[in-house]
């Protein structure tokens, strides 16, 4: 549908994208991620037509349809409904203005008006624009607003307009839709919904995002962005993490060969240099040349090196586990807006070095339960109690808790940082530049607000985190260095977020607001999820029985798409024969964590043979795997 070559941008003399091609085809749903700022809302731009100045070539079959939805949501005056329908509403008005503007004109001027008309008036009817209204109620339906489409979008949530702005793309029955995090601000039950459309939609979707889990259960290739070129993978966001290791090991081991290579080179060109400075023979002269070619043409057809796919910032929560008998007890706590009610008399205890996920749907009272622990720990009440020996750090989504005209370093210096230097050594494993200290707290990005507060965590050596969507603005490398650091990390952690594949890797426990009470469920996300809605809910979300997606989630999904199906074993010889290949499935995903871990590891400390045996017992694991999900269903 769409074929892209040799792209290539630059923005005054800095390469962002240098010799991009990539194919997309029908029907296809493909990934696109890159780390913060490597080009993907600049190819975004090219791809829909906002950026015309670079070289290279876009190539579109004919006809196709392609509507784009951003991150950010425009400005709008008037109801969801006329949101929707507005690109319509201004073609049919420049048709009427085209037509009455008909009956005086003549000639070449009549020629030009009728040729317009003609455009827009096949544009219009090619979006069926006589029935837009129509389709777009049914639109309200689907995405779940049908009782909000007289409502004023500026009066919506976050959530609704970027649904809204989903809705406002189909109405023209794209063939190819593009959606740049079109999961921000939803729900985790709103995420749900968006897996299973991007998945089941009639058409090629491209989708941006950061989030893993999405990736994992709704597209089927990944397209990497990485030093200003497009690297693709077959499979879901797991496949392509494992063959991305796979890959890097290979490459690591090229170029370490390469090098070798150069440097036996160099050596006899400097010996061939020593010789030719004392030997007047010409021949020597002549020899001396074509080493240098032969050294120069080496070092050009040399491998480069590959990016390490789990190197970002070096994470380290320094804190001890408290001896302390609770983190946090709260006992019938009841709060709320007005007459509105969101907590209604729950209690909790939290233990020293548990990992507590806190979920709902937006709106629930998540981030006013936390705002409600840190008011206790100045303002004293009997419905909240903090344990004595807890250093609380709290983490909220916008850094609330931050003076916006203090500057870096004196936020550093309160959190316990002796000096420049003392809170330079930590903030640049959060890659701030030394400039950084000097800046106002109030001109950093959502991302560097996120990794300012983890740094200053860190500096606090605080033993008890409080983390409102701490990988809200991360790219993936960066939310798993966050990750790998919380998994280390012996004090305790109470967790909101929208993130499952995080909340998968962390959480120990899953604290769900239902209807103002607090419903607890031990494990991670996907085990909340599947008993939740295991017998029928989690199967109109669930990706199938193909063994994709993340560790700790597959064997839940498939389980979970099976019985909503119907195809749970009946007879207890079947029922026996399941659970042993269940079991093995257990067995074999707990092995496959280790061996990814094990081949990051041993990449990260030189071992590249091990690091690629560990990568081809992680292939056929995986191979087992999907041939056990295949004969469990």
């Amino acid at each position: 549908m769409i074929e892209i070559t040799q792209l290539k941008k630059d923005y005054g003399g800095t390469v962002v994208l240098d010799g991009v091609s990539a194919r997309f085809g029908p029907n296809e749903k493909i990934g696109l991620i890159g780390r913060n700022g490597a080009g993907k809302t600049t190819l975004l731009r090219i791809l829909t037509g906002g950026d015309h100045d670079f070289s290279g070539k876009v190539a579109r079959s004919g006809g196709i349809r392609l509507e784009y939805v951003p991150q950010s949501f425009p400005d709008f005056e008037g109801t969801a409904l006329d949101y929707i329908v507005a690109p319509y509403r201004t073609m049919r008005n420049a048709l009427l203005e085209l037509e009455d503007s008909m009956g005086s004109a003549t000639g070449n001027e009549l020629d030009k008006i009728l040729s317009r008309y003609g455009h827009l008036r096949s544009e219009y009817d090619a979006g069926d624009g006589d029935t837009a209204e129509e389709r777009a109620e049914r639109y309200l339906e689907t995405i779940g607003l049908a009782e909000r489409g007289g409502v004023d979008v500026a009066s919506l949530s976050g959530g609704e307009k970027n649904v809204l702005a989903l809705a406002r793309a189909l109405v023209s029955h794209p063939d190819f839709l593009i959606l740049d995090e079109p999961g921000n601000h939803l729900d985790v039950w709103g995420l749900a919904w968006l897996e299973r459309f991007i998945r089941d939609y009639p058409g090629t979707v491209l989708v941006v995002s950061h989030n893993r889990y999405l990736l994992d259960r709704a597209v089927s290739r990944v397209v990497e962005l990485e030093r200003g070129k497009a690297i693709e993978f077959a499979g879901n966001y797991s496949a392509y993490r494992m063959e991305r290791l796979r890959r890097t090991v290979s490459g690591e081991m090229a170029w370490r060969a390469d090098q070798k290579k150069i440097e036996r080179l160099e050596e006899i060109v400097r010996r061939f240099e020593a010789i030719a400075r004392v030997n007047p023979d010409p021949g020597w002269g002549r020899r001396l040349r074509a080493r240098r070619t032969h050294l120069e043409k080496t070092k050009e057809n040399s491998a480069e090196r590959p990016v390490n796919p789990d190197s970002s910032f070096a994470v380290s929560f320094d804190a001890q586990r408290s001896r302390a008998d609770i983190a946090l007890k709260v006992t019938d706590f009841t709060c709320g807006f007005g007459e509105r009610v969101l907590l209604d008399g729950v209690s909790l205890l939290v233990e020293p070095g548990e990992r507590v996920a806190l979920v709902g749907a937006n709106g629930s009272g998540k981030t006013t339960f936390l705002n409600a622990v840190m008011r206790s720990l100045t303002d004293e009440s009997s419905r909240i109690r903090v344990g004595p020996s807890m250093k609380v750090a709290y983490c909220s989504q916008h850094g609330d808790g931050l003076d916006r005209d203090a500057t870096v370093l004196s936020a550093c210096i309160d959190a316990g940082s002796k000096n420049a230097d003392d809170a330079w050594k930590v903030l640049s494993r959060f890659l701030f530049a030394r400039e950084a200290l000097d800046q106002k707290i109030g001109a950093l990005s959502g991302g560097e607000l996120n990794r300012l507060q983890l740094a200053i965590a860190v500096i606090a050596h605080a033993n008890f985190l409080i983390l409102d969507e701490p990988t809200n603005h991360l790219d993936i490398s960066a939310c798993e260095a966050v990750e790998d650091a919380l998994l280390e990390f012996p004090g305790t952690v109470l967790v909101v977020s929208h993130d499952r594949y995080f909340l998968d890797r962390i959480a120990t426990r899953i604290v769900e607001i239902d209807d103002g009470d607090f419903v607890e469920y031990d494990g991670n996300f996907s085990e909340f999820w599947y008993r939740k809605y295991g017998t029928g809910g989690a199967a109109r979300f669930a990706r199938g029985t193909n063994g994709s997606g993340t560790a700790r989630d597959s064997r839940a999904r498939a389980i979970a798409q099976a019985k909503g199906n119907g195809l749970p074993p009946e007879s207890s010889g079947e029922r026996e024969k399941a659970a042993a290949i269940e079991r093995r499935i257990i067995a074999l995903e707990a092995e496959r964590e280790i061996l990814e871990r094990k081949m990051v590891d041993a990449y990260a400390s030189g071992n590249l043979a091990s690091a690629k045996s560990l990568g081809s017992r992680l292939a056929d694991n995986a191979k087992v795997i999907a041939r056990l999900y295949d004969e469990w269903v």
